[in-house]
């Protein structure tokens, strides 16, 4: 029997959507306190455009555990721990589905 892989990518790219939902609820809840996207500097950076400054795997190992970048010596992760006053990013338990959920809010992200 042969595998057609036109099924699976219907499959994914209804779940984009939800993905782009679930990434809005969790930015609201775990990150707009301390962050913005395309508003500027808040207690943390401005989100927009994270993933063209950053690596998708850089940004889940620091969203995971900034501490543990930090003291890993992680150059640019020890860059943000001094520019936002020695004060580092909560650790958050998100799966990676969590992740790329928020990531794909961060970057489809619009005002309003």
């Amino acid at each position: 029997m042969k595998y057609s892989p036109i099924p699976a990518l219907f499959l994914l790219l209804l779940a984009v959507p939800s993905m782009a939902q679930d990434g809005k609820a969790i930015f609201n809840k775990q990150c707009k306190a301390c962050h913005t996207i395309g508003e500027g500097k808040k207690v943390g950076p401005d989100l927009q455009g994270v993933t063209t400054r950053r690596d998708p795997e850089w940004i889940a190992k620091f969203i995971l555990s900034s501490k543990d970048l930090i003291a890993s010596g992680d150059k640019d992760a020890v860059a943000l721990f001094e520019e936002y006053k020695k004060m580092p990013m909560p650790s958050h338990n998100l799966s990676q589905s969590d992740i790329s959920g928020l990531l794909t809010y961060i970057i489809d992200y619009k005002k309003g």
